[in-house]
């Protein structure tokens, strides 16, 4: 049954992917903003979409999650998170530059015009940063992992980078902290996609699945009120340290 299971989401899957991918390609036209908006509404679609298929029931609890402005924040376990958010949210997602390269997938993500982080050099920050300040400026919702990338969560969240925030620094925009989690798994292994895990077989175990928990506890919104980037890092984890020890029970 897992077997059949695995084929089925995976044809399905593909299907819905070209299907977005089309509506992708029809909605990218116009004027940069104008398209970059619809662009978001579409990531919604396709989020809501690809998270029916992998069997993930979506939880939303804590603040009033009708945020419509600013940077969302979240800790980050993998790859899994962006179908969760994507589902939640109309949103740009800011990723990591090397998800350019992964097969399929960076192609995909890059149909729907993200912002590629590259943290190589202080130039490429600074660009990034600029069209992080852009998007929230014409009204688009934009996604950061401040972690910079992904863990099991168990250990506690990394530090933050604080390179994400110098844009709601500039144009005093609205922080929205979340904190992602997931339920057990039938056979009692992570969600998480982290560290050295090669993609497919990580993939190929998702899809086998019947039903993924997935749970998405949003926190009072802030601005910066002030505080530069590197401060404002700091207050933004601190915000969200005691409500993540609650919820991963560390």
């Amino acid at each position: 049954m897992t077997m059949i299971r695995r084929i089925c989401k995976a044809s399905m899957l593909v299907g819905w992917l070209f299907i977005i991918w089309i509506a992708l390609a029809m909605f990218n036209i116009g004027s940069y903003w104008g398209a970059q908006r619809r662009l978001a509404k579409v990531s919604r679609v396709w989020g809501k979409g690809i998270a029916w298929i992998f069997g993930i029931k979506i939880k939303v609890n804590g603040y009033n999650n009708s945020f419509k402005e600013g940077l969302i924040i979240s800790n980050h376990t993998g790859y899994v998170d962006i179908l969760v958010h994507a589902a939640v949210w109309p949103l740009r997602f800011a990723s990591k530059a090397s998800i350019r390269k992964w097969p399929f997938i960076g192609w995909f993500i890059g149909t729907g015009r993200p912002i590629w982080v590259d943290r190589t050099s202080r130039q490429k920050s600074k660009i990034a940063a600029k069209q992080f300040n852009d998007s929230m400026e014409n009204g688009i919702l934009l996604l950061v992992y401040p972690e910079g990338t992904s863990t099991d969560g168990k250990a506690g969240m990394l530090k933050f980078k604080s390179t994400p925030f110098q844009a709601a620094v500039t144009g005093d925009n609205w922080i929205l902290p979340t904190i992602i989690h997931y339920g057990d798994t039938p056979d009692g292994k992570s969600i998480a996609w982290y560290e050295d895990m090669t993609l497919l077989p990580h993939l190929w175990r998702i899809l086998g699945y019947k039903k993924i928990d997935a749970e998405v506890t949003i926190l009072k919104p802030f601005k910066p009120e002030g505080r530069n980037r590197k401060e404002l890092a700091m207050f933004a984890q601190e915000k969200m340290k005691e409500e993540y020890k609650k919820i991963f029970k560390i």
